[in-house]
């Protein structure tokens, strides 16, 4: 198995939020639950003040604490390429897997009663019989401005992550954080 994840290269991320606008967009969330948000971090000192901006949604873990929470199994990891789905037909909206969920990925929408989140635009990177990958990106991928978001086959899970992130060790998410030119913290 193939396992798709993020690279997020946070030197480059302006906190533009382009991301999260073509997400909504995307998959249709503009009136509803949003799966992608930039949370901006500051730090440094008055003389030397810092800011960071680190780009949130599902990182379709490869042990997804979402999927073993759920009592009616409408959580399924894809087998081919490690995609985290919600089935809506299935879904209760008994909100044990955001309560789980390291990373706040799934989210309750009020019109539907229903937890969604990120599906790594799965109608537009995998064919329709799911065994191939197309070539295209997810919409958050595609429209971020500084190149700071990208996605690929085993990116692995390196790098070191900013602060409050969660522990790797509990779900072991598919993403890489690169600081390029700057410091981590």
């Amino acid at each position: 198995m193939s396992q798709l994840g993020f690279k997020i290269n946070l030197a480059k991320c302006v906190g533009c939020r382009a991301c999260a606008v073509a997400c909504n967009a995307e998959l249709n969330t503009v009136n509803g639950t949003r799966y992608r948000t930039v949370i901006e971090k500051q730090g440094g000192t008055e003389e030397e003040p810092k800011r960071l901006f680190v780009t949130m949604s599902c990182f379709h873990c490869e042990e997804p604490a979402c999927l073993k929470s759920c009592p009616v199994d409408a959580i399924t990891k894809d087998e081919n390429f490690g995609i985290v789905l919600i089935d809506q037909d299935k879904c209760i909206g008994c909100k044990y897997c955001a309560k789980v969920c390291p990373y706040g990925a799934p989210r309750f929408n009020e019109n539907t009663k229903k937890m969604e989140k990120c599906t790594f635009c799965v109608h537009k990177v995998l064919n329709a019989d799911r065994n191939a990958l197309t070539g295209s990106k997810p919409a958050c991928v595609n429209t971020c401005i500084g190149k700071a978001l990208d996605f690929g086959e085993n990116v692995g899970n390196t790098g070191t992550t900013p602060d409050e992130f969660a522990s790797r060790d509990y779900t072991n998410p598919s993403v890489t954080f690169d600081w390029g030119w700057m410091e981590p913290w």
